[in-house]
């Protein structure tokens, strides 16, 4: 008895006592990281670094939660789309630091090295190892892989998680071991805790603790204790709801693609090789030789109920492999799994299981501890840097002059866009936004946040296909007085300078300076403005955006939906583009383009995007219909009004073309031979107004920039690849208050160029197009709310009560 009594207060001891020694710790990381002379370091880091001081500077002028930053996107919910949360824990440190946003970032460095590791003994105690636990506290934050979140992906917000993340993870082990009530309790709240700093980060747990509680439940055959686990998971989302709400609603998600997902794989060879890791200076995702060694030596000599972590741990190895990605990109919700950030989650399940494994010899313990320190060691240099006391304020000043984006704070009246794919990543969003001179972009970072992001990815491809007039011009519609752009972006797409300078010039821009790896242009404009536009043409459908790269003087309509539109809307147009519509009744669709032809509008329809008939599920449209055709390597030679074409070969990756011919023209223009058959591609039908072509030439066109097709696609419309939509620039008088935006113009229907948000309200009428608001004469006050505040509020109290009620239910059925 007073053994146990002596061992009890030793571990009270060590819990008091290790506070200090993590306390120690954490300054001495917050010095190695302030004289590493690479601080702040991380691809996003700035992004978080901006969104604390924007919060900081918010609250200081009274408002407690900022809506709207004008700074970024044309306008931006910064706080809507990541949570917020981790901004207001860098906002409070740079309160700390006297209002130093380098000062709040050492200080947030310290802070989830101190956190982080008071946890563990706690963890430790838990499971009667208390001094393990605190041995892993200590190593804790510098995990390799931690610590390539923290300073190679700039992940602020996740790694403010790691805090909670073995809470989270003793909190399952423990319920799955007892079912007492309070570790349910327990992993409703610091799930919410992950979530209300990365909600994605969050979803990613809960599957690694679904998978635990799936391979316990065919160990154990207790299913019930999973199924406790997941509802109470599921509540933390749900007493969240007042933020995820606005979010969900308005589908921000479909930014994940399969593109990005297939980054987050890799071979189990580069995980978990420590030489790997040292090749790649620490800059790759790293699982540890060390954890993964503990992992298979526990699953082969220890039991059962540390074996489950274990085996978890190196599940979720298998699935960050090349080879799972294969599978799994077949699966539903396959975009969401980026599955290298799964690595933290298994390596903290991995640990936890080492302090469950009690039965170890202390001997063995000891070896494998001196194991994992041995896999730390050669990470530490992502914390130490080159260690020569280089100030961050003089590196970004020799940044900002390398680049140019002083020259362009200088000269900036209301935007500056900077054309680099994003090569500065969030620093260079920093730089121009809130260092030295901060102006406002179109740009920015954290793009999940921006409405306008389709009209960026737009100005990209159409920069990354030389279209450079659709470049200046959109640049302009987005409020840009200055244009700032890489040259190697120009170099590695072998364009000519000269015509990237005469697009700049046929919009009105004149070059103000150029060095070796940036050219800036700029455009004299009133200090705030608007523009007018007259397009002389529309785009509908999915294939929009293409059609309007290639000629500038097309209009982007914002919904693919055909009979979202009048006939008196359509009319003010001489041609109407139509490339992958939709209709929600064919003979309204129908109707409104006759009565547009017969009124002198022409109507171009690119026939591959013809919708498929709801009844006949065959692609038919004003009597025409579509049928199926593959091509080979490149198309047959065509035979068109304007001559005898020959295309250039299909382009790497799409030797295999699938595409359409048509059947039931009018007028043919245009027709090939395919298998001793002369088949029709290009022509009209009803009327010479109404010109429908197949063969997806507009795609082609975007892959190959083929002279001979883009010939004929001007030939069908008249529309030159030169000619500009009509603008004119006019002044607009715009104020910024607390959660509100007042505009005052001289005319009427003015793009005032900022992006247009759902949380808009305004007596006066707002329109918005191409995701931005357009005003009339007079003055415009817009009023901001929080989104969708009370179907939130709704949701979150809902699930406070249902947490309530959950509680008291199984603490009665476990009684």
């Amino acid at each position: 008895m007073e053994k146990k009594l002596k061992k009890k207060n030793k571990a009270i001891y060590l819990l008091f006592l290790m506070p200090f020694v993590y306390f120690a710790t954490a300054c001495f990381v917050m010095w190695l990281v302030k004289t590493s002379g690479i601080y702040p370091s991380g691809s996003d880091t700035m992004y978080h670094v901006y969104r604390g001081d924007y919060v900081y500077n918010a609250i200081k002028s009274g408002n407690l939660y900022p809506l709207y930053d004008p700074a970024w996107y044309n306008g931006v919910e910064i706080l809507r789309y990541w949570s917020p949360f981790p901004a207001y824990v860098m906002a409070f440190c740079q309160y700390l630091a006297g209002g130093s946003q380098f000062g709040a970032y050492l200080f947030y460095i310290g802070g989830v090295c101190f956190l982080g590791a008071c946890v563990w003994p706690f963890i430790g105690r838990g499971f009667n190892r208390p001094y393990l636990g605190a041995f892993i506290g200590l190593i804790w934050f510098f995990m390799p892989n931690n610590l390539c979140a923290l300073f190679v992906e700039g992940n602020l917000a996740r790694s403010l998680s790691m805090i909670f993340l073995p809470v989270f993870i003793y909190a399952v082990y423990k319920y799955f071991d007892s079912r007492k009530t309070r570790y349910l309790l327990l992993i409703t709240l610091s799930l919410l805790l992950i979530a209300m700093c990365h909600a994605g980060y969050a979803v990613m747990v809960v599957a690694v603790a679904i998978i635990y509680g799936i391979i316990y439940c065919i160990q154990n055959k207790r299913i019930i204790v999973l199924s406790d686990a997941i509802i109470s998971m599921v509540l933390s989302f749900v007493i969240y709801g007042i933020w995820l709400i606005g979010v969900f609603r308005i589908g921000k998600s479909s930014l994940y693609n399969t593109e990005n997902v297939m980054n987050f794989f890799q071979s189990i060879w580069k995980s978990v090789n420590p030489l790997q890791r040292l090749l790649d200076n620490n800059a790759s995702f790293y699982f540890g030789f060390a954890v993964m060694f503990i992992a298979i030596f526990g699953i082969v000599f220890g039991y059962k109920k540390s074996r489950t972590g274990f085996i978890t741990g190196l599940v979720i190895l298998i699935l960050t492999t090349n080879a799972s990605y294969i599978v799994l990109r077949y699966l539903p919700g396959s975009q969401y799994m980026w599955m290298l950030r799964f690595i933290s989650i298994a390596i903290c399940m991995i640990l936890i299981s080492f302090l469950v494994w009690d039965t170890l010899k202390k001997p063995l313990v000891i070896l494998l501890c001196v194991l994992l320190v041995a896999d730390v060691i050669p990470s530490v240099s992502l914390i130490t840097g080159s260690h020569n006391y280089a100030s961050p304020q003089d590196r970004f000043a020799s940044k900002q002059n390398e680049t140019l984006i002083a020259e362009a704070q200088n000269v900036t009246k209301q935007r500056l866009a900077v054309l680099d794919e994003s090569t500065l990543e969030s620093t260079g969003a920093w730089l121009v936004s809130d260092y030295n001179k901060p102006v406002s972009s179109s740009y920015g970072a954290g793009r999940e946040a921006a409405d306008t992001i389709d009209n960026i990815v737009n100005i990209n491809n159409a920069l990354a296909n030389g279209r450079f007039r659709y470049v200046f011009d959109r640049c302009l519609e987005l409020g840009n007085d200055s244009v700032l752009v890489k040259l190697s972006l120009l170099e590695q797409y072998n364009e000519d300078l000269q015509d990237f300078e005469n697009a700049a010039n046929a919009v009105g821009y004149k070059r103000i300076v150029k060095n070796s790896d940036y050219i800036l242009y700029h455009i004299e404009t009133p200090d705030n403005w608007g523009v007018i536009s007259s397009y002389r043409a529309v785009a509908i459908g999915s294939g929009a955006a293409a059609i309007s790269m290639q000629f500038p003087a097309v209009e982007t309509a914002d919904s693919p939906n055909l009979n979202d539109y009048t006939y008196e809307e359509l009319a003010e147009y001489k041609e109407v583009f139509l490339n992958g519509f939709t209709y929600d009744d064919k003979e309204t669709a129908e109707d409104i383009v006759l009565r547009l032809s017969r009124a002198g509008v022409k109507v171009i329809i690119y026939a591959d995007g013809i919708p498929q008939d709801k009844r006949t599920h065959s692609q038919n449209f004003l009597g025409v219909t579509c049928s199926s055709i593959t091509f080979h390597n490149g198309y047959p030679d065509m035979d068109t009004r304007i001559g005898t074409i020959y295309p250039d070969m299909f382009p790497q990756g799409h030797t295999t073309w699938n595409t359409v011919y048509l059947d039931g023209l009018d007028t043919v223009w245009g027709t090939f031979y395919d298998n001793g058959l002369n088949l029709d591609f290009y022509g009209t039908v009803k009327n010479d107004n109404i010109i429908m072509t197949g063969l997806n030439l507009t795609y082609f066109y975007s892959l190959t920039d083929d002279v001979s097709v883009g010939q004929l696609l001007s030939n069908m419309s008249g529309i030159s690849s030169e000619e500009l939509p009509d603008r004119k620039i006019v002044p607009l008088k715009v104020e910024y208050g607390n959660n509100e935006i007042t505009i005052t113009s001289n005319n009427d229907n003015v793009n005032t160029t900022l992006a247009y948000h759902d949380i808009f309200s305004s007596s006066s009428d707002i329109t918005h197009r191409n995701n931005l608001m357009y005003v009339n004469k007079g003055t415009t006050v817009i009023k901001m709310s929080y989104p969708y505040l009370w179907q939130g509020a709704l949701v979150s109290t809902a699930g406070v009560v249902l947490m309530v009620v959950w509680l008291i239910v199984k603490r009665r059925n476990n009684n």
